[in-house]
């Protein structure tokens, strides 16, 4: 790595250590707390609202165009959720929490006679969370592997040589800042391990939140979200994600629907595709438990 790559990743994570101690001690909008003990059920660290990586449950559609495929109709489903193993109160509005986190992310060629499955991403991590009031981060390690279809290894026969066997094991810390109806975020990405060899380790990632408190329609509260992500490898041109749409909660909070509309335009986030761009939107569903 140059000197310049080094220092750049050295002021961001110290710029973000130090924001988050020096977040202010009281908001009017802050975190009440939550249950102690085992298998608490929420996080103490939301899900990043437009992350395409965010483990959970979705399935969209999505008009495509990118250098591999060119302009096709595509579907992706994802099936994944992070899980509370314990919680550690430390005050009124401050605790930290051990989870786990797992996901599938599929994506589909919808434009084939037998819906092609272009890519299969696996990863499962273990979280450690903090929160103090309206400041919280997610520190995070993880595996993740990928996996190209088998139809379209048929139909494309090179990308086995050159794409197989691409999996990771990563470190990454995000910190986040609620200011209602507003969460702003940002972090680093380090790739502890990785296959190929020569992968540059370092990324960014960084975004901004919106929740409207109030439902504009059949009691749907308007949310929207943009998260950035920049690659050394890809000397660090920001992909850009974009999700907004309509939130529906059940009366407890404990369940929700969202339905989003995505527009995403960059480096391919799947599998090891990386090195090739896309264009893509489409509307999605989600599901929170």
């Amino acid at each position: 790595m140059n000197t310049p790559s080094r220092s750049f990743i050295y002021k961001l994570a110290c710029c973000l250590t130090v924001s988050f101690l020096l977040l202010p001690a009281s908001f009017a909008n802050a975190w009440n707390g939550g249950k102690e003990g085992f298998f608490p059920n929420d996080e103490i660290f939301k899900p990043i609202l437009a992350d395409p990586k965010e483990p959970r449950f979705f399935g969209s559609v999505r008009h495509i165009d990118n250098e591999m495929r060119k302009d096709f109709t595509g579907a992706a489903i994802g099936l994944g959720e992070t899980f509370g193993i314990y919680r550690k109160n430390l005050g009124p509005e401050r605790a930290w929490q051990l989870s786990i986190s797992g996901g599938v992310f599929s994506h589909f060629d919808m434009d084939t006679s037998t819906y092609d499955l272009l890519n299969s991403d696996y990863n499962i991590g273990l979280l450690w969370t903090y929160r103090d009031r309206d400041a919280s981060l997610r520190f995070r390690i993880y595996h993740q592997s990928s996996h190209i279809g088998d139809d379209y290894i048929d139909e494309n026969p090179a990308l086995l040589n050159k794409y197989s066997g691409f999996d990771y094991e990563a470190a990454e810390l995000i910190t986040a800042y609620d200011w209602q109806p507003f969460r702003v975020y940002g972090g680093i990405h380090y790739l502890l391990q990785r296959d190929p060899g020569d992968l540059d380790r370092w990324s960014y990632q960084a975004g901004l939140e919106y929740e409207s408190p109030n439902p504009i329609l059949f009691q749907g509260m308007p949310v929207a979200g943009v998260d950035i992500k920049g690659l050394q490898e890809r000397s660090w041109t920001p992909a850009i994600s974009v999700k907004a749409g309509l939130k529906f909660k059940t009366a407890d909070n404990n369940r929700e629907i969202m339905v989003l509309a995505e527009y995403y335009n960059g480096f391919i986030p799947y599998g090891a595709f990386y090195d090739y761009d896309m264009d893509a939107f489409g509307l999605g569903v989600y599901f929170g438990f």
